[in-house]
């Protein structure tokens, strides 16, 4: 965990959806919360009405010479609502934390919430969309396929390549000559 971390953060999946997550334990241990833990996480979710699959997902942990024990991945939205009814600095100061980790993220990674299947199509049409454009030698059809790719980008959280830095070596932008004409600087 890294030393400005209250609770670690990780990159999971719940039902289908590709967010980030933490570890109930963790999130307990942190709150410093007066009850067990198996109590107190089986009360909140029942209480709080937490959907398993949806804000939550139960987790066997590693056995360590009898049965093993119930940990628990929750999402984000899920970490902040424990916090913000635990009612102390402790819950606050988390919930503050947990609302800068999603900024980040968000900055990171785009705006977008995608799953997995759409993230993994969406960077198959990068890949073909910068083929085409490395292909592609009339400028408005370069425009249009990097218009296309920009989004993409943006889409996954990718920094867009400059149009002119892919493809084609010919005349571009009113040059004379092609690139491959002209000195390296």
């Amino acid at each position: 965990m890294e030393q400005n971390q209250l609770v670690t953060v990780i990159s999971g999946e719940i039902g289908g959806v590709e967010q980030s997550l933490c570890d109930a334990r963790e999130l307990h241990g942190f709150l410093k919360v007066g009850r067990d833990f198996s109590n107190w996480i089986k009360g909140r979710v029942e209480q709080y009405g937490f959907v398993e699959g949806e804000d939550f997902s139960p987790v066997l942990a590693k056995s360590t010479g009898g049965r093993p024990g119930q940990e628990y991945l929750i999402t984000l939205d899920m970490a902040k609502e424990l916090a913000m009814v635990e009612n102390n600095d402790q819950g606050r100061m988390v919930r503050r934390y947990f609302i800068a980790m999603e900024r980040r993220a968000r900055e990171v990674h785009g705006n977008t919430k995608l799953k997995h299947s759409e993230r993994i199509a969406i960077q198959k049409q990068v890949v073909n969309l910068l083929k085409a454009l490395e292909a592609a030698t009339a400028h408005a059809s370069r425009r249009v396929i990097h218009a296309a790719l920009a989004q993409n980008c943006v889409q996954l959280g990718l920094p867009v390549p400059a149009l002119h830095d892919v493809g084609s070596d010919g005349p571009q932008n009113g040059e004379l000559f092609p690139r491959s004409l002209y000195p390296v600087k």
